[in-house]
């Protein structure tokens, strides 16, 4: 086995814009399908379903398959990290353990402090509403109150919602960064196990066997088949370093039959034509072949304007993921009476501003938290001294 062939490929400005851009879209999708369900009717209660409603209805239902967007997304930039400083000899533990916790921690502390604000907030000044103490349409079972709990925010600030815990409160988009997590403790752990084996070093490769087996069992059949998505972006790292398509008639054409693979798996998971199409695993597998085009293709390379909004834009859309939903939840308490808007037009431009201050709101947080993580990051490393 050529090991060399995965060795991952440095990603152009291009490419790196254009991972930002996808990540922007599906924060987005995630924010307005929530918005959308909070605060309008659901569909087969709409007085009046033109197309137009059709279409608006049709594109703010992605939610959970954007999702499965950032499981690839983060399969394929944390196995190419992970990968890219084992062939450099620069592999750390503790360097990779600093970069992901404070990844992640920089927006999910204030995300589950500033989620409990807004839950106890709204559970005491909008009772009447209803909407913290029963279960919400299309949102699931979960009532907000139910889950505002000290043992449920310890629990998710160690990543156990959904597996030892529920989401804390009403936040339930928490539940991906639990999978989040233990798939970045999975993966360099099995890739360690296997480099281990390769080199014949059989205690380290049967003992961090054992350990990626444990987390394994730890996780469950359901964040596995999670897992698979995630370790499809992994695949990718292999596929992008050693397939490039340089010929832009079979760019073209591999970017048009890949997208719409992807279109016809996305319609079915929204219109139940097909159970199997629709599934997660294949709209993952389908994404995954689709940015595999992506990455190669080389529109914006010279705009520094569409650089630098990419990735101004993406800079805060962990920040929007964690911290929507509890804000949205307190402004429709708020704002909508127990019967849920008609998407007439005065009510979709007050929909559209309300999108428009939560996407605001979650920016100013993130000047303060997101895009501080390499701020944080060093004074970890200073609070953490490296051994001798």
């Amino acid at each position: 086995m050529n090991l060399a062939r995965w060795e991952p490929r440095k990603l152009s400005a291009s490419a790196s814009a254009h991972l930002d851009v996808i990540r922007t879209v599906a924060a987005w999708a995630v924010m307005w399908g929530h918005l959308r369900t909070l605060f309008f009717v659901d569909f087969q209660h709409l007085l009046h379903p033109g197309w137009l409603l059709r279409v608006i209805y049709f594109l703010t239902g992605f939610g959970h398959q954007a999702v499965t967007v950032f499981f690839v997304l983060s399969g394929f930039l944390i196995s190419t990290t992970v990968i890219k400083n084992h062939f450099s000899g620069t592999w750390s533990w503790r360097e990779y353990a600093i970069n992901r916790s404070t990844r992640l921690y920089v927006v999910l502390i204030p995300g589950l402090l500033l989620g409990s604000l807004w839950d106890i907030a709204g559970s005491s000044l909008f009772a009447p509403a209803g909407v913290y103490t029963h279960p919400l349409s299309d949102l699931g079972l979960a009532i907000a109150t139910n889950s505002l709990t000290i043992a449920n925010f310890l629990g998710n600030l160690f990543f156990l919602q959904t597996i030892l815990c529920s989401p804390f409160g009403s936040n339930t988009p928490l539940w991906s960064l639990a999978n989040e997590f233990w798939y970045y403790a999975l993966f360099p752990v099995a890739l360690s196990a296997g480099i281990a084996f390769a080199r014949k070093e059989m205690r380290v490769a049967i003992l961090l066997g054992f350990v990626a087996a444990c987390l394994a069992a730890f996780l469950g059949l359901e964040k596995l088949i999670g897992f698979l998505i995630w370790m499809s972006g992994c695949v990718l790292v292999f596929a992008y370093a050693n397939f490039p398509l340089r010929a832009k008639g079979w760019l073209s054409f591999y970017m048009l039959l890949s997208f719409l693979a992807l279109l016809a798996s996305l319609t079915a998971a929204r219109t139940s034509i097909s159970s199997a199409l629709g599934s997660d695993l294949v709209v993952g597998v389908f994404f995954t072949l689709f940015l595999f085009g992506v990455l190669q293709f080389e529109l914006g390379a010279g705009s520094t304007y569409y650089l630098g909004a990419a990735h101004r834009f993406a800079g805060f859309s962990y920040s929007l993921y964690v911290l929507h939903f509890p804000l949205l939840l307190f402004l429709r308490a708020w704002i909508v009476p127990p019967q849920r808007w008609q998407p007439d037009v005065v009510h979709l431009l007050y929909g559209s501003l309300i999108g428009a201050a939560v996407l605001g709101f979650t920016w100013a947080v993130s000047l303060f938290t997101e895009n501080k993580t390499r701020v944080a990051r060093n004074w970890v490393r200073q609070m953490l001294p490296a051994p001798a």
